[in-house]
């Protein structure tokens, strides 16, 4: 069968502001940055921090009993659950209390206190949490649109899809590999909106997506401490990762933990 070649996206180390918007930011091509200092979240932000730090506090999380989860085909369910509660079962395995089955797995993608009306802002919606992290301080504060705090379990992969604005995503815990895909490949990719219907990217079905292994494929490897850079409308795959915390901003593709 034929396969798509896998092209490693670009990291660099270390790169100032001036360095970043002079060098990176014109390109307008995806990037691993390294070694910028996120604060100590990268220590602090373990399951017993995170669950004593934003309580109790409702949130509402996708629940899946496969590793793949389909927007198209909703192969999840919406639940709600204390934020302490969720955390510590996005970290187990295997759970004694579940809503499906015991090897469920739980992905949250903070949201406004009014979904419809208001943006993911990680001050307002986990304000404990916030002065944790630092954003690396690439643009001015007022060109931020919002910060998405996302928390996932093991092996959870998410669906193909497109952002409209540029993305940061930042790992702070865990591993995750992204599958990135240009805009100019579109064509190939067979999108619904905003989300494509070929899901299992590593392994597409072929007679129902002939033109999918036209599409090039870039590829990173994220690492806690390591931010994306993601230019507005690529189109990223999360794949498999391990539980793992990392906030995007303004908001990020798919992505696996490992």
């Amino acid at each position: 069968m034929e396969e798509q070649p896998v092209l490693l996206l670009e990291e660099h180390a270390g790169l100032t502001r001036e360095r970043f918007l002079q060098d990176i930011y014109p390109l307008r091509k995806p990037a691993v940055l390294k070694g910028i200092d996120l604060g100590p979240c990268m220590t602090k932000w373990t399951v017993d921090y995170l669950s004593d730090a934003a309580g109790n506090k409702e949130v509402k999380v996708h629940v899946s009993t496969v590793q793949q989860m389909d927007f198209l085909s909703k192969n999840f369910v919406y639940r709600t659950l204390p934020f302490d509660v969720f955390v510590r079962r996005a970290a187990e395995a295997k759970h004694t209390e579940y809503f499906i089955s015991e090897d469920e797995k739980y992905y949250l993608r903070s949201l406004g206190e009014d979904p419809r009306k208001d943006i993911a802002d990680l001050r307002k919606q986990f304000p404990l949490l916030a002065d944790d992290i630092h954003i690396p301080e690439y643009f001015e504060k007022e060109q931020l649109f919002s910060t998405v705090f996302r928390i996932s379990s093991a092996g959870l992969q998410l669906w193909t899809h497109y952002d409209v604005m540029d993305n940061f995503l930042i790992q702070v815990t865990g591993k995750k590999r992204v599958v990135l895909y240009s805009p100019r490949d579109a064509p190939y990719l067979y999108l619904s909106g905003t989300k494509s219907e070929v899901l299992d990217v590593d392994k597409p079905d072929l007679k129902k997506y002939p033109l999918f292994v036209k599409a090039r494929r870039y590829e990173c490897q994220l690492k806690a401490g390591d931010v994306l850079f993601i230019p507005e409308t690529e189109t990223p795959i999360p794949r498999r990762n391990g539980n793992s915390a990392c906030t995007n901003l303004p908001e990020i593709p798919t992505e696996t933990n490992i």
